[in-house]
């Protein structure tokens, strides 16, 4: 048997977690999809699967094959992708992963206003602050926010940001306005957790020293919006990127502290893998983020 059909039956037992599911996402009878992994394990010479009655897991050669599996069969989606794509109109699926904190920000719109333009496309949005394994989870575009790692990414820079102290009229009518980043240690800060920098806060004095104050407070939460809707009703104080609470200081909900004691501006960019040829329409995607972030 081809293969690349075996290599698909095998990611796709992996991704559903057993033959029953396997079986009825690829239309096949279960005892089918069995006797074809049983066929790649002899043609490999070695346990990919062990079974249970209860579950499946993967032995070390079969996670280092699942991992191939993905790779491959990404390509090829790609490929035919690529080919449809060029026929007429753009269609079929980007998966796409960014923070909560660019959906909640607007960036959501811009995703909407995306889909509204091609109908045809079809968005799978990962809202996480975490660094996904790009190929391995078939990512096919990641937006992060802030100085990017050492990687094997191509990166693309969409806009510019930078990191600011934020807090309600209110909050510091009721508790008074930190002056020095070491003033944050008498607040109440409230933690994004899904940040890389969610309790050590990051500035650079004027003279150019690094300064990095430990926030703590009475919330900490891995959900952007409520951290964001604590601010504004009087909670405590926050920490985030100048796109979260643009709206909100040109309106007067939120008041800028500790500007002069701000890091240099940082970048909102664009990830996909180096070994990854973009399909016509993550390509369309990037350069619309890209003409309505520059506007």
């Amino acid at each position: 048997m081809n293969i690349l059909t075996l290599m698909e039956t095998f990611s796709v037992v992996v991704d559903t977690g057993s033959f029953t599911a396997a079986a009825e996402k690829l239309g096949f009878s279960k005892s089918f999809i069995s006797k074809q992994i049983s066929t790649l394990e002899d043609d490999l010479g070695t346990r990919l699967l062990y079974r249970t009655t209860r579950k499946l897991s993967l032995s070390d050669e079969g996670g280092q094959f699942y991992k191939h599996c993905k790779i491959i069969m990404a390509e090829a989606e790609n490929a035919r992708a690529e080919v449809m794509d060029s026929q007429g109109a753009p269609k079929g699926k980007i998966r796409l992963t960014l923070p909560q904190s660019l959906i909640i920000s607007g960036f959501g719109q811009l995703l909407i206003e995306f889909q509204l333009q091609y109908p045809e496309i079809e968005l799978e949005v990962i809202a996480s602050g975490r660094t996904e394994d790009l190929v391995e989870e078939g990512i096919d575009i990641a937006l992060r926010v802030g100085q990017l790692e050492d990687s094997c990414l191509i990166s693309r820079r969409l806009a510019d940001c930078t990191f600011q102290v934020v807090a309600s009229p209110q909050y510091i009518r009721k508790s008074g306005t930190p002056y020095q980043p070491a003033d944050l240690m008498e607040h109440n800060c409230l933690i994004y957790s899904d940040s890389k920098i969610n309790r050590g806060w990051p500035f650079l004095s004027p003279s150019g020293e690094s300064i990095t104050v430990k926030a703590k407070g009475s919330l900490t939460s891995n959900d952007g919006g409520l951290i964001v809707e604590s601010i504004l009703r009087g909670l405590g104080i926050g920490f985030g990127p100048s796109f979260l609470f643009k709206n909100d200081i040109e309106e007067g909900r939120l008041q800028l502290l500790l500007s002069d004691y701000y890091q240099p501006a940082t970048t909102i960019s664009a990830l996909y893998p180096l070994n990854r040829n973009l399909s016509r329409r993550v390509r369309m995607l990037v350069d619309y983020l890209s003409e309505r972030l520059s506007v």
